[in-house]
């Protein structure tokens, strides 16, 4: 008898592992996102009589979507994107780069041109360091690619007792006011996911203009 295949079948979807996940986030991240939205409905309908409770539930609601996005990305995360698997960290960064500079026009109307350059042995990282790097590569990347106006983007990244990361563009740079860096959900995903590992992130000028990301990661010894 042939087996009925499911949206949900391991073996359509890569495996016990993506079935997993796929589970995962529809009985566990489905509620809660339900449930925020009834939250929301009551704000609401609060807003208009009571501002401060309100504001209260917003408050909360706020937390609980922080708190989902992070157990999002866990779930995520434990599926390496499948360049990785294929082709190592640095050369996954460098195809991601080359498929980006090809769709992307510089400031000049040329081709956005994006340099990936590394230094030391990176294939002892861990994998939630190397799914780590990748996606706030990629993310920085893709911020510059459609903000920055640049017409060239370098990636740096250097083990040297810790792991060193760096995306630099030369670009228009920053936006002026006190708006802190991090308040854009793509700037917020790549602090929180240096921050997990114990790392430390930044965004910042560049020497010569444009905008600068580092990030610095902890790398255990021997």
């Amino acid at each position: 008898m042939r087996r009925k295949e499911t949206l949900l079948d391991p073996t359509r979807n890569g495996g016990s592992e993506r079935f997993k996940v796929l589970r995962d986030i529809h009985d566990g991240i489905g509620p809660i996102l339900t449930g925020m939205a009834f939250g929301l409905r009551a704000a609401r309908n609060l807003l208009p009589r009571d501002e401060e409770s309100a504001a209260r539930l917003l408050a909360q609601l706020e937390e609980e979507l922080r708190g989902a996005i992070i157990e999002l990305r866990r779930l995520t995360d434990e599926i390496r994107p499948s360049a990785l698997g294929q082709f190592g960290l640095v050369e996954a960064i460098r195809l991601h780069a080359m498929n980006l500079s090809s769709r992307v026009s510089g400031a000049d109307g040329g081709e956005l041109r994006i340099d990936v350059h590394a230094d030391g042995d990176l294939s002892a990282l861990t994998a939630p360091v190397r799914v780590a790097v990748y996606r706030i590569i990629c993310e920085a990347l893709t911020n510059a690619a459609r903000h920055s106006r640049a017409r060239t983007c370098v990636v740096l990244i250097r083990l040297d007792g810790d792991l060193n990361l760096e995306v630099i563009d030369d670009g228009v740079g920053l936006p002026g006011g006190e708006t802190p860096p991090w308040c854009g959900i793509g700037l917020r995903s790549m602090r929180e996911r240096t921050a997990e590992l114990g790392g430390v992130w930044a965004i910042e000028p560049g020497a010569l203009g444009g905008t600068r990301v580092v990030a610095t990661f902890p790398v255990p010894g021997d």
